[in-house]
């Protein structure tokens, strides 16, 4: 979302882009880990093994682009509701209570930009693996779904609260087309599988030829 059109009244819908590479970093530092054994062997020589292996880490690799993309792609605001990217979590503004920034963190100590809802457990619903995983962890450390670093933000953390709050009081323009919400996390959550998959796989053809 561009700084200029934040508190623009027309936009019918607002991004928030979100500076953090560590998804790619995290993601390309278990490929290194795991390819680093093959890197010793003769690849000339194709083996069962290094095939499965090739297809895991291919896997593994896409879900981890398509992951880290979604998470730079930060929040959007719809007219409808909030959707935090990484995990595709669509709330929409009828369940929403506030958004706000709280500074008394655990740990990374860090001020985060926080959506808090009346009852954040429902954000888990529909959501499998680490995408689960994530929400949960948001509602137990800062009492939301939904909490990002406000420095990494791609605009200041007030304009994306007024720009919410105005959107949560404006009319409702129409009702929530949930089918069309919940296809990204569809999608989303069928990456994730198959990357984990690949991650698995991977991992145990490179264990299993050393046990055998």
């Amino acid at each position: 979302m561009d700084t200029a059109r934040v508190d623009d009244p027309s936009s019918e819908v607002l991004r928030v882009r979100y500076r953090d590479h560590g998804v790619w970093f995290n993601t390309l530092l278990i490929v290194v880990i795991l390819g680093s054994r093959f890197l010793l062997e003769d690849m000339s020589i194709v083996s069962v093994s290094s095939l499965i292996w090739l297809v895991g880490m291919l896997l593994f690799l896409v879900n981890g682009a398509l992951t880290a993309l979604r998470t730079e792609r930060g929040l959007t605001l719809y007219p409808d509701g909030i959707t935090w990217h990484r995990t595709e979590l669509f709330i929409p503004w009828s369940q929403v209570t506030a958004l706000d920034i709280d500074t008394n963190m655990k740990g990374a100590g860090k001020p985060h930009l926080i959506v808090r809802t009346a009852t954040p457990a429902d954000a888990l619903d529909g959501h499998r693996g680490m995408a689960r995983f994530l929400i949960q962890a948001n509602i137990q450390q800062y009492g939301g779904p939904i909490a990002l670093k406000a420095r990494l933000l791609s605009v200041p953390d007030e304009s994306v609260i007024a720009a919410a709050d105005r959107l949560r009081h404006a009319p409702a323009a129409s009702s929530v087309d949930y089918a069309r919400r919940d296809r990204p996390r569809t999608i989303a959550g069928l990456w994730a599988s198959a990357g984990a998959a690949g991650f698995f796989a991977a991992a145990a053809a490179i264990v299993y030829p050393l046990l055998y």
